[in-house]
């Protein structure tokens, strides 16, 4: 249980991160292609200045995918 003794914050994006409330993430999940549409909608979100993810974020994100 959480409580307000644990200050909030961030962790590191981690593969078995993906799964910490729920089942572990299938391959099939991990290996979707995206369409161009979301793609899109990808690179206009990471142009926005008020995003708190960047393209180095999700460079990591990928690495993290592909492990």
């Amino acid at each position: 249980m959480f409580d307000s003794s644990i200050q909030a914050g961030w962790a590191p994006m981690t593969a078995s991160g993906l799964a910490q409330w729920g089942p572990p993430v299938t391959r099939d999940f991990l290996d979707a292609k995206p369409s161009p549409r979301l793609i899109r909608q990808v690179i206009r979100a990471l142009r926005d200045s008020d995003n708190e993810f960047d393209f180095g974020r999700l460079t990591g994100l990928l690495k993290v995918m592909s492990s």
